[in-house]
């Protein structure tokens, strides 16, 4: 099975009602709104963009990662993190309001024959949580890296969706210790590779980690998804086959693929 397909979803805008609203850990946000129209669309690896004024200001959307989606409650869930004029308007979002949302954009994350281990940094785990909610019998394990003390709140939420996820703190303050990159499996088998995101220092730390092993790691890139039509040629990757967008194109890039200046 290929690891990469256009999405066929019809991109369209849906009138939401938020049904939670909450800040976790430091600029993190967990915003959950009620569409079921949308949530019934959103598929492993699909974005949405969310436009938190009634007006055109600001004019363009908020692209996140869908984190969670509950079918039988019609429930679709983003994190963030808040980082601009944008977010601070996310922030203030109260459940009973209506907010508008555009999606799905993206490509798939697809089950794979083997195994996935998820490598992420803070609110990097959002493009990945939804397919370890819906896939568990591929996905070998889970690894997740926040700074530590004053997180507690938005790990928690994570583990409220996935319980098996294994918690590392800079602080060492809490979770199972300081460090993933001294339980990364190494030496993987054929059909086994690692998903990873996050920030850049974490993706460098990666390709150094795997140095050995380039074809077994994969990167879900942060790049600015201004439209999510691919017209914008915001969200361009620069890879050994030619530039790829993000939003119709490519999710996932092989550690080998992509310049070491990409991350």
């Amino acid at each position: 099975m290929s690891d990469f397909i256009s999405s066929t979803n019809k991109i369209e805008d849906f009138m939401c009602l938020v049904t939670g609203s909450e800040k976790l850990s430091g600029r993190m946000g967990w915003l959950t709104v009620s569409c079921r129209d949308l949530a019934e669309k959103i598929f492993p690896g699909a974005c949405v963009m969310v436009f938190p004024s009634d007006s055109n200001d600001p004019l363009l959307g908020r692209p996140f990662a869908v984190a969670d989606v509950d079918i039988e409650k019609g429930e679709l869930s983003v994190c963030y993190m808040v980082l601009g004029r944008g977010t601070e308007m996310m922030m203030q979002l109260i459940a009973g309001k209506e907010v508008r949302l555009r999606g799905p954009f993206g490509v798939p994350l697809l089950p794979v024959d083997g195994k996935v281990n998820i490598a992420a940094g803070g609110v990097g785990i959002a493009t990945f949580l939804y397919f370890a909610k819906k896939y568990p019998e591929k996905t070998a394990n889970i690894y997740l890296g926040v700074p530590g003390k004053g997180y507690e709140k938005f790990v928690d939420r994570i583990l409220e969706l996935v319980p098996e996820v294994h918690i590392f703190t800079d602080d060492g303050s809490f979770g199972e210790g300081n460090s993933m990159f001294k339980v990364l499996p190494k030496n993987m088998d054929e059909n086994e590779r690692v998903w990873s995101s996050g920030p850049p220092g974490f993706i460098n730390a990666l390709r150094k980690h795997y140095a050995d092993e380039k074809d077994k790691l994969y990167f879900a890139l942060d790049k600015r998804m201004a439209c999510g039509y691919g017209g914008c040629m915001g969200c361009v990757v620069k890879t050994n086959n030619g530039p790829k967008r993000l939003c119709v194109d490519q999710l996932l890039f092989r550690a080998d693929e992509v310049a070491d200046d990409e991350n």
